[in-house]
């Protein structure tokens, strides 16, 4: 399912994840991506945005069930312009793999960039 995001440049932004009916446990991973667009590379080496939350030590549910993912200025600091994402859990207990959501992501201009 492709779902847009927009961030301004070098903010500290937060990605709102609900999933209906998962329950999550210590240890799934929720890995973020950004890239030019989708392509083979295993590595993710070309990535501009790579990183990653694991539930029961970077992240826990909110009372609705729903995750906070939330992204610092240092890694929302690349150029303007409008690149691809994913957002994919792995699960601790099986390993399964599961891409839950992708779209573009706009990266915004902003005027304030010293601090």
């Amino acid at each position: 399912m492709a779902n847009p995001l927009k961030f301004h440049r070098k903010n500290t932004c937060t990605i709102i994840l609900d999933m209906c009916d998962y329950n999550w446990s210590n240890g799934d991973t929720i890995y973020f991506t950004v890239k030019t667009g989708p392509d083979s590379d295993a590595t993710d080496s070309d990535a501009l945005i790579k990183t990653n939350w694991v539930y029961g030590t970077d992240v826990t549910a909110n009372e609705d069930g729903s995750l906070e993912l939330i992204l610092t200025p240092t890694e929302t600091n690349i150029d303007y312009g409008t690149y691809f994402y994913d957002l994919k859990l792995v699960e601790a207990s099986t390993g399964t793999e599961e891409t839950l959501t992708t779209g573009n992501i706009e990266i915004m201009d902003v005027a304030t960039l010293r601090v």
